[in-house]
């Protein structure tokens, strides 16, 4: 194993991206109050989380790697919030269940970002739905699927941007097209 993969490497990145994804989401948490709408905050939160799993998938390159990083953040999440760090965890499941048969690493990343932010939205809402109840006891379960497909949507504009901002960051041989 090379040093740049190592497991301290490993760990640095995956508490580094949880950090990054806590306090993204403060901020859009605190912008999202402004709208009382179910699941606004999960479709702002969406283009911060596929970016985050893009880039962190890329970087480490592993076939685990959505579960790990899922795990420390539903975790962490459920700290603060037991059904949120259970949202996260499904969410987490969902998207390596539907990856896991990917063998292309970029192509992988990709489709695990803009799944992780549908699957967020769709999960959080219904789990909320199911067991908290409250303003989304009246919102039809369609309405979390509709909510879940534009969170896929603003992933998908996410990916594309961790994509740019990894190619103009990653380095490349002065004469050819190999990634450094």
């Amino acid at each position: 194993m090379k040093d740049y993969k190592s497991k301290n490497y490993e760990i640095a990145l995956i508490a580094v991206s949880v950090a990054m994804l806590i306090g993204g989401g403060i901020g859009i948490y605190t912008v999202g109050a402004i709208f009382p709408i179910p699941g606004s905050k999960y479709i702002l939160m969406a283009p911060l989380l596929s970016t985050v799993i893009y880039v962190i998938q890329m970087k480490l390159m592993g076939e685990y790697t959505i579960l790990k990083l899922g795990g420390v953040f539903a975790l962490t999440m459920a700290i603060v919030n037991l059904f949120m760090g259970v949202a996260i965890l499904v969410t987490t499941l969902l998207t390596q269940l539907s990856i896991g048969w990917i063998k292309e690493v970029q192509k992988k990343a990709f489709w695990g970002g803009i799944l992780f932010a549908g699957f967020t939205g769709l999960s959080a809402l219904t789990i909320t739905k199911a067991f908290i109840g409250g303003i989304v006891d009246d919102v039809p379960y369609y309405v979390f699927a509709i909510i879940g497909m534009l969170c896929s949507v603003f992933g998908v504009f996410g990916t594309v941007v961790a994509k740019r901002v990894l190619r103009h960051l990653s380095g490349y041989y002065a004469g050819g097209d190999k990634f450094i």
